[in-house]
């Protein structure tokens, strides 16, 4: 077991500082490139490219007998096609159809040919066919969902990395330490990912020399709503309010976007900047500022997160914490925008 950990280690820091040389490099490459045509200087939108890289890299190289499997190798089949979608985007720009097109596609390879969906145990006791529904909706719909939260919040600097980072370690913790059944594939690729999205952070921190893109920031979505479902497997409900908790805000970011939408009868696909770190940088805060802000948010939601699984008496008190920063957030946001308009 010391063995086992000693070279995860070792793996964890290669492949973060495979994805710092990546990155590195795809900047340099493709500074070389578009300065030769445009005369001034391009910052790449490639991030993903190297995330995407060093993730699968760095997975295959620790489990090189699941290069073998049929559902790894699906999921790594669907991650293609999200990386895909992203790189067309980034190139030619998508409109909101074509994007979730790739995103639900992608979804679908997860739920029919990884075989991965939401359990029995986190749904209640009814007959299998309605089951098969629902299981195949809430599915589909998380991986959506999320996917789309972390590129809607990929508007600053370092923010969606960051705040990535910071949820995919709590998660991994929270599953070592507190899962009644370790999965030691699922606890290494969230650390892979969040080793992979570490080493190209100092590369996207204000002022950013690459972006993460649609490319990362599509990726990273879909692998973390993928492998939360992966992790829920024969879980309670309460596990599946963990991933919710740690990845709060950007979820709410999307769900306030959609209320408001809703309200003004705008198109709910459409982007706008009127999301959280839009409205704060309205408010005269510097980029870094506001993304430390979002980070600190994101940081005290991961506390708690793992304090309901420390202590599961203070369980109630805890999720009543939850539920009065997210409505103490739903009111700033209403605050915000009423000083937007006057």
């Amino acid at each position: 077991m010391l063995i086992f950990l000693i070279q995860t280690m070792y793996r964890l820091l290669g492949t973060a500082l495979f994805s710092a040389v990546l990155t590195f490099s795809l900047i340099k490459l493709y500074q070389k490139f578009t300065n030769k045509q445009t005369k001034r200087q391009v910052i790449p939108p490639l991030g993903g490219i190297a995330i995407f890289i060093s993730f699968w890299t760095g997975f295959f190289s620790l489990f090189p007998s699941l290069m073998f499997n049929s559902s790894q190798w699906n999921v790594f089949l669907a991650s293609g096609i999200i990386l895909l979608t992203g790189i067309v985007d980034d190139r030619f720009v998508l409109n909101p159809r074509q994007k979730s097109f790739g995103i639900l596609l992608a979804a679908n390879v997860i739920y029919f040919m990884a075989d991965i969906e939401f359990s029995t145990a986190l749904l209640p006791a009814i007959s299998p066919n309605v089951f098969n529904i629902l299981s195949y909706v809430l599915t589909i719909a998380w991986i959506y969902f999320v996917t789309n939260a972390i590129n809607l919040l990929d508007g600053l600097d370092g923010l969606a990395s960051s705040v990535s980072v910071v949820s995919l370690l709590t998660l991994a913790i929270t599953t070592y330490y507190f899962s009644l059944s370790i999965r030691i594939v699922v606890l290494m690729m969230l650390l892979l990912l969040a080793a992979s999205i570490i080493g190209f952070l100092p590369f996207n921190w204000f002022p950013a020399r690459i972006y993460l893109g649609d490319t990362g920031a599509l990726f990273i979505g879909f692998m973390y709503a993928t492998l939360t479902v992966t992790n829920l497997k024969n879980a309670s409900f309460f596990s599946l309010i963990i991933p919710i908790i740690l990845y709060i805000v950007p979820l709410f970011d999307t769900s306030y976007a959609i209320f408001r939408r809703l309200m003004t009868g705008r198109s709910l696909i459409e982007r706008d900047e009127d999301h959280i770190h839009h409205r704060l940088l309205r408010l005269g805060m510097s980029e870094p500022q506001v993304v430390l802000i979002m980070l600190g948010t994101t940081l005290v939601f991961s506390i708690l997160a793992i304090l309901s699984h420390a202590y599961p008496h203070w369980r109630n008190y805890i999720l009543g914490a939850v539920i009065f920063i997210t409505a103490a957030m739903f009111v700033a946001m209403l605050k915000l925008s009423d000083t937007r308009k006057k």
